[in-house]
């Protein structure tokens, strides 16, 4: 698999508790890498991860689209289609958790 242009960042706020721990446990790394989510009617939306961990990502996406609970996120440059929950939406960026875990070399 190759790998996309990824950029080790520490934790931002977004992810955060009150306390100040990071919610997922898991190092996460920046990136710029074009993906496309794949809607429950097939619809395709392109966006672009910008943070990636073993457990999920943050996505950049236009603002005008509705995200469902569910949807399917492909990743070409990592060679990764995962089915993914909506966990957080804020203006154009989501995060997203992945049904299942990414091999932590793809996220290196």
């Amino acid at each position: 698999m190759s790998e996309g242009p990824i950029v080790t960042t520490g934790n931002r706020s977004d992810a955060h508790t009150e306390s100040g721990g990071d919610k997922r446990g898991r190092r996460r790394y920046g990136t710029v890498m074009p993906a496309t989510v794949i809607l429950p009617d097939y619809g395709r939306i392109p966006c672009v991860v910008r943070d990636l961990s073993a457990t999920g990502a943050k996505i950049n996406l236009s603002r005008r689209h509705m995200l469902p609970d569910r949807i399917w996120i492909v990743i070409p440059q990592m060679d990764v289609t995962r089915r993914a929950k909506l966990v957080w939406r804020n203006g154009e960026f989501a995060g997203i958790a992945f049904d299942r875990q990414l091999d932590e070399t793809n996220t290196r």
